[in-house]
């Protein structure tokens, strides 16, 4: 029997509903005190942003961890661009990573933890042989998970790191 597309989502969100809820807990829990942010580079920042966290909510991971570095990359650029660093249009992550940390703008900590989600990126972004071992289906095996907790774990690091940068840019923290 064939789903009718409200019945699809009426199942959907019967099934899935206490996941999103847990996972929008911890984004709620991880999230940074802040006062007032900006979206440096823009409604394109501010879209990465917001759908990195859409993404983590929905289960969708890759998309998840994705989204945070291009947020990062995109913030980092922006900051860079103003800072008069011209060259920032075809940089890849990694020279922006550096150059950022040269012009004290992450430090050596941020700069490890965004060089890692960097790495956690690059297989799913990029063409890997099945014998990589930075493969998802690869470190699942090595640390006895499923794939999908891989990703989840790998999606929290993401957004722990696009927090971070989030919070090292605003402008005011929140009075408790």
């Amino acid at each position: 029997m064939r789903l009718s597309d409200v019945e699809w989502l009426d199942n959907e969100d019967k099934q899935c509903r206490d996941d999103r809820l847990q996972r929008l807990k911890w984004i709620i829990k991880e999230y940074p005190n802040i006062g007032l942010s900006l979206f440096h580079g823009g409604v394109k920042s501010h879209y990465l942003f917001e759908e990195a966290r859409y993404c983590f909510v929905y289960g969708q991971y890759t998309a998840s961890i994705m989204l945070s570095l291009s947020y990062v990359e995109n913030s980092l650029a922006t900051l860079l661009y103003a800072s008069g660093t011209n060259d920032v249009r075809s940089a890849r992550i990694v020279d922006l990573l550096k150059e950022a940390k040269e012009q004290a703008l992450i430090s050596e900590s941020e700069f490890i933890v965004l060089d890692k989600v960097r790495r956690i990126r690059n297989p799913i972004a990029h063409f890997r042989t099945p014998d990589d071992e930075e493969d998802v289906e690869n470190k699942a095996v090595k640390n006895g998970r499923h794939p999908y907790e891989v990703l989840e774990t790998d999606a929290k690091t993401a957004l722990k790191a696009t927090f971070r940068v989030m919070a090292r840019f605003s402008i005011a923290k929140q009075q408790d």
